[in-house]
Formats: C-alpha cells, sequence, structure tokens
C-alpha cells in the first residue's frame, strides 16, 4: 500500500510539471502572437534588430525585424538606398517589403507614425540587366519627324529598323540598315545619329564586311537580274568616322531576291541568299572581283557557286557566321525556325543546314529544347560569349540571343539547342499585352513591341535592340551607380560594374 500511494504520488508529480510546462509554452506562444498583432505603440521606441536579404538588386522581397512596428502599414514607410520601397505588410516584430530599384547607396531607413530608425548596417546593392532607351521617339498616334542629323534626345523616330552592324575599324560606331533604303550611323561616343541615302537602293538589309573593312549591304531588287544584289561600300578612311558617303557603292554581285548575306571568316567568300528558291550561293569576290558573276540565280552559269538550299522557298532568311566559322545560324524570320549548316574543312564550303530550334510554320512561344521551342518570326542574331562555357572549357563557348518579333522579347539558343527569354514580356505591368515600352529589369517589368534588329558590344557587355513597334533604338545593360554617390559605396559599386 506506501508503495502504491507513492506510485500514485509520483504519477500526480509528473502531470503537475507536464501542466506546468503547457501553460508556460501556451503563454509563450500567446506572448509572441500577441507581440505580432499589437498596434503601434507611439509611447515606446520602435527597434530594428535586422534585416535579410543583405544584398540583391531592386523588388527584392525584404524582411526586417524588430519592435513596436504595429501592423498598420499606411504609417509605415521604409527606404533603402534613399528611395521608397514597398511595404507590403507589418505585424509587430517584422516588416515585409520590396527593395527598391536602383538604390545603389544602401542605407535603410525605417519609419513608423513619427519615429524613424537608420540602420546602421547597409544592403549592398548589386546593379541588374536593365532596358532603356538609347534614341528615337513617337507622339501617342505615332508619328514623328525622321531626323536625319541630330542628338539621340532630339533624333525623331527610327523607322523600319532591320539590321545592325558595328564598324570593326570605329568600334564607337554603329550601323543600321532599314528596310526603307536608309542606313542610319550612331556615333555612341558623341551620342549623334547621322542618315545616309542610298541611291537607288529602295532597300538595303543585312550588313557584312570584307577582309579590307569595306561594308557589304545586301540590297533586294525587283524588276530583272542586273540588279544588284549585293552592293559593297568603299571605305574613304576619314577621321570622323564617317567613312563611308553617300553615293560610295558599287555593285558588287548580281541578281534580284537576294536579302540576305555574310562573309564567312575562315574563307572570305561572300555567301549570299536568292529568295524565290532558297538558294545560298558562294562568291569569292576577291578572286572574281566586282560584278563578275552570272546575271540569272539559278540559271546553268550559276551553278558552279551554289552552296546549299534552304526548305520553304520564297521566304526572308538571314544568315550569321559564329565568331570561329565553324558553323552559321540560319534565322527564318518568316518561317518561324532556326537552321545551322556546319562548315567542312575538307571541302571548305558549309554543308546541308539542319533544324536547331522551332518548328516550320509553327508560331508559338515556348521556352523548350530544339523543334519543340516555338518562336514567331525571328529577326537579327548576335553570338555572345558565355564565360561559365569557357571556365568549364566547353567546345562552344558562345550562346546566340536572337530577336523574336511577335513574341516581343528577346531569346537566347544554347549551344546545346536549349531556348529561353532573356528580355521582354514583364509581367509588373497593368496592361495584359505581352508587348509595350516599359524600361526597367530584362524579365520583371521591360517589354518591348516587335523588335527586329540586335547588336552586342563585347567591351562594354551592351545590346542595342531595334525596336520597331515602338520606333526606338533600346539598350540593354548593367544599371550605372550615379556619379554624385562619391565614397567607398561609389567605389564598390563600379568595381562590381566592371566585374
Amino acid at each position: 500500500m506506501k508503495c502504491k500511494t507513492m506510485k500514485r504520488g509520483s504519477i500526480g508529480l509528473q502531470y503537475m510539471m507536464l501542466a506546468f510546462i503547457f501553460a508556460v509554452c501556451f503563454s509563450c506562444c500567446k506572448d509572441s502572437k500577441d507581440e505580432t498583432s499589437v498596434p503601434y505603440d507611439p509611447s515606446q521606441p520602435i527597434e530594428v534588430t535586422d534585416f535579410t536579404p543583405k544584398s540583391g538588386g531592386g523588388k527584392k522581397k525584404m524582411i526586417i525585424y524588430g519592435r513596436n512596428f504595429g501592423t498598420d502599414c499606411s504609417i509605415v514607410s521604409v527606404k533603402v538606398g534613399g528611395k521608397d520601397a514597398i511595404v507590403i505588410s507589418a505585424k509587430g516584430t517584422s516588416i515585409y517589403c520590396s527593395t527598391p530599384e536602383s538604390c545603389f547607396e544602401g542605407t535603410i531607413e525605417v519609419k513608423v507614425g513619427e519615429q524613424t530608425v537608420v540602420l546602421p548596417e547597409k544592403y549592398q546593392y548589386e546593379p541588374q540587366m536593365v532596358v532603356t532607351d538609347l534614341c528615337g521617339d513617337v507622339d501617342e498616334l505615332g508619328k514623328a519627324d525622321i531626323v536625319e542629323t541630330g542628338p539621340f534626345d532630339n533624333c525623331g523616330k527610327i523607322d523600319y529598323p532591320f539590321w545592325f552592324s558595328f564598324d570593326p575599324q570605329h568600334p564607337n560606331i554603329l550601323y543600321l540598315s532599314q528596310n526603307n533604303g536608309l542606313l542610319r550611323v550612331l556615333d555612341l561616343e558623341q551620342k549623334m545619329i547621322y542618315t545616309k541615302k542610298l541611291d537607288n537602293i529602295n532597300r538595303a538589309t543585312t550588313i557584312t564586311w570584307t577582309n579590307d573593312g569595306d561594308m557589304i549591304l545586301a540590297a533586294p531588287q525587283n524588276g530583272g537580274a542586273k540588279n544588284r544584289n549585293n552592293i559593297i561600300l568603299k571605305r574613304e578612311n576619314s577621321t570622323d568616322g564617317q567613312d563611308f558617303r553617300e553615293s560610295s557603292w558599287v555593285a558588287l554581285a548580281r541578281g534580284n531576291a537576294c536579302n540576305g548575306s555574310m562573309v564567312l571568316p575562315q574563307t572570305g567568300e561572300l555567301y549570299f541568299n536568292h529568295r524565290a528558291t532558297g538558294n545560298v550561293y558562294r562568291y569569292n569576290f576577291e578572286k572574281n572581283g566586282y560584278n563578275n558573276n552570272p546575271e540569272v540565280p539559278g540559271g546553268s552559269g550559276l551553278n558552279e557557286f551554289l552552296a546549299f538550299s534552304v526548305p520553304n522557298q520564297t521566304v526572308d532568311f538571314s544568315m550569321v557566321p559564329h565568331p570561329t566559322g565553324k558553323y552559321v545560324y540560319i534565322i527564318m524570320h518568316e518561317s518561324h525556325y532556326i537552321l545551322r549548316s556546319n562548315y567542312d574543312e575538307e571541302t571548305k564550303k558549309l554543308v546541308t543546314p539542319y533544324i536547331v530550334c522551332g518548328q516550320s510554320g509553327q508560331a508559338d512561344y515556348k521556352d523548350l529544347v530544339g523543334i519543340n521551342a516555338r518562336i514567331n518570326k525571328p529577326g537579327q542574331g548576335v553570338f555572345v560569349l558565355n564565360e561559365e562555357y569557357k571556365a568549364a572549357n566547353k567546345d562552344d563557348w558562345y550562346d546566340f540571343y536572337f530577336a523574336d518579333k511577335e513574341n516581343h522579347c528577346i531569346r537566347i539558343l544554347t549551344p546545346d539547342g536549349v531556348v529561353s527569354t532573356f528580355a521582354g514580356r514583364g509581367s509588373a505591368s497593368a496592361s495584359s499585352y505581352k508587348w509595350g515600352k516599359q524600361n526597367g529589369e530584362v524579365r520583371e517589368r521591360a517589354r518591348f513591341n516587335q523588335p527586329v534588329a540586335l547588336a552586342y558590344d563585347e567591351e562594354t557587355k551592351t545590346f542595342y535592340v531595334g525596336d520597331s513597334g515602338n520606333y526606338k533604338i533600346r539598350k540593354i545593360a548593367k544599371e550605372q551607380a550615379p556619379d554624385d554617390l562619391g565614397g567607398e559605396e561609389s567605389n564598390d559599386n563600379q568595381h562590381q560594374e566592371n566585374q
């Protein structure tokens, strides 16, 4: 009996201890819950103890920890780098907010009611890839004059942009061909735009270069085989970068319906297409001279020049050689796919091409692999060095970026055939349409309207986009810290920018 009594006493003690622990835990949980829902008390100081994340870009979700924040968002404000963050919620011990864009300076300031606390630790802002306007503008009706010569901030509209190309001898000069026959010259250093009118040329498409630095323009013509299908502009070696004058062109090769040409790096030969047949011809103009090929494309006299043919005749297409010359991408502008033609070291020629992404006639938007991907009227493309591929010593170090006109974005095609979206179609907008002219972070906010032309400056890591529907030239690059930051923060950000 005695032992039994002691056992019962022990059990009772255990129950009492469990009840006490439960009560304490419940009390703590209740206090914690109450603390997150207690209104702001202006008679008590606000405290800020920490924040996360410590670094990042704009539009990052940030949590600020502390006490006495209350639950009324209307009396809570947060600044990061002197710019207003978007406060999403306040729960007594935490504030949930979204960081502002371009908050380079990084100081975090929390205000609740009339109380303000400045945190000693700063948010380390990481510059983001953003879309901005370079030049070109129209009114609400899409109308504006075309200014033949003028500064970027007052150059009128950019009409029918088709193909960009940097001058190989003047890296600050960017040429733009337009489907209305004009050749525009952008001086990126002086921020000026010039216009060249090419006599008797109604349309100019692709731009490529001879080994001597002369410019070759594909100039499709109608009305007979004696028309020029490629013209060459002879360089005049001026000191102002304006090396190609208004009418300094001569015929290079003949034939109508050519809307794409390129010079293959390894051989220096000109490859040009014939739209009506889908044929691609190779022409050694250094050997055969200017304007010395047979006049009738597809005739028996041109067989010796035939390189290969592409399917889907009577469509526009253009060619972009890989920097090594190992292969060429053929952009089928109206058929919604991209081909690849490899260079044969033995024959010194390009071989029959095959599809690397998209499907003929299957216009759509899908970020997938190879023939399962979907694109819609692809425009100009450029090869861009990928440092990660180089560090991994992969066989191919370049991604291919291209304008996807009717999908209103810039896409990426990897060497493995993976298609993804790089810029455009931003979701941070009141509009449900995927086209527009919003600037900002490349995927969250930026929008284009039928981008066609695309260029890339390897030195500055900058893309240039001929945005045809907006009559603008847009720029994609990392944000630049303002000059007035000063001190260590400015130097740190500039160092980050140069990485």
